[in-house]
C-alpha cells in the first residue's frame, strides 16, 4: 500500500520554454509558490537572465539554463545536470513548443523532425530524467502542454497537430507507467495568446467559435497548473483551457 504524498510543496521546478510568453507566466506563477525555477530556454539567453534576476529580486531561487530541443535526449541532460545544482526537481512543466504550419505538398523531413523531436521527444527525454532524480519514495508532477487541436484535428497545423496528439497518448500512458509516485497530467490551452505574426487572430477566433466569446490569459494556464499540482488523486487527465472553444 501506498502512503499518501506529503502535503507541502514541492521544492524545485523545471520549466521548459520558460524565458518567453506563457512559459515566463508559468515559471513566475510556480516561483509565487515557492519553488526554485530552472529556466528553460533555447536561444532567448537575454529573456531568461531577465526572468531569473526577476524571481531572484522577489525573494526566490532561480536558474537558466540553454538547451537545443531538436536534440531533446541531450537537452534533457543538460537540463537536469543543472538542476542538479538547485535540489531536486518534484515538478516538470513541458511548454516549449513549436507551432507552425505547412501543407502537405510542403512537407519536408526537417519540419517534420523539428515538430517531434521538440513537442514531443523532448517532453518524453525531460521525464526519464526527471524519473531518475527523483528520490525513492518521493513524489513528483509532470504536466504537458498540449493543444485542443490534439483531440480535434483540423485541416491545417498537420504535422504541429500530430506532434501534440502523440503527446496525449504519451500522457496518459506514462501516467499508468509511473503511479503510484508520479502523477502526469496535460494541460490544452486554446485561445492565451495570439501567434506574434498574427496579434488579431484570436480576437476573430472569439468571434467566430469561442463559446465564451472572449479569449483567455496565461493565469488561465497557470490556474489550471496550480489545481493539479494542489491534487493527489489525479493523473492522465487532459484539461482544456479554452473558453469551450473545443467542443
Amino acid at each position: 500500500m501506498v502512503s499518501n504524498p506529503p502535503s507541502s510543496s514541492p521544492s524545485v521546478a523545471v520549466v521548459t520554454g520558460a524565458a518567453r510568453r506563457v512559459g515566463r507566466e508559468i515559471a513566475l506563477s510556480l516561483a509565487e509558490r515557492g519553488l526554485a525555477i530552472v529556466v528553460h530556454h533555447g536561444t532567448s539567453a537575454v529573456e531568461a537572465e531577465v526572468l531569473v534576476h526577476q524571481i531572484r529580486s522577489q525573494g526566490g531561487t532561480a536558474v537558466s539554463v540553454s538547451a537545443d530541443l531538436r536534440d531533446p535526449r541531450v537537452a534533457a541532460m543538460t537540463v537536469f545536470e543543472a538542476a542538479a545544482a538547485v535540489g531536486p526537481v518534484s515538478v516538470l512543466i513541458n511548454s516549449a513548443a513549436v507551432f507552425q504550419d505547412r501543407a502537405l505538398p510542403w512537407l519536408d523531413v526537417y519540419h517534420c523532425n523539428l515538430h517531434l523531436n521538440v513537442n514531443l521527444l523532448a517532453p518524453v527525454f525531460m521525464t526519464q530524467q526527471f524519473q531518475k532524480q527523483l528520490g525513492e519514495g518521493e513524489f513528483g508532477h509532470v504536466i504537458n502542454l498540449l493543444d485542443w487541436r490534439a483531440l480535434r484535428p483540423g485541416g491545417d497545423h498537420l504535422i504541429y497537430t500530430a506532434s501534440k496528439a502523440a503527446l496525449v497518448s504519451v500522457t496518459r500512458s506514462l501516467a499508468q507507467q509511473l503511479a503510484p509516485h508520479i502523477l502526469v497530467n496535460g494541460i490544452a490551452p486554446g485561445a492565451i495568446l495570439p501567434p506574434e505574426d498574427r496579434s488579431s487572430w484570436h480576437q476573430q477566433r472569439a468571434i467566430e467559435s469561442i463559446p465564451l466569446k472572449r479569449t483567455g490569459s496565461p493565469r488561465d494556464v497557470c490556474a489550471a497548473i496550480r489545481f493539479l499540482l494542489d491534487s493527489q488523486f489525479i493523473t492522465g487527465e487532459v484539461i482544456h483551457v479554452t473558453g469551450g472553444e473545443e467542443l
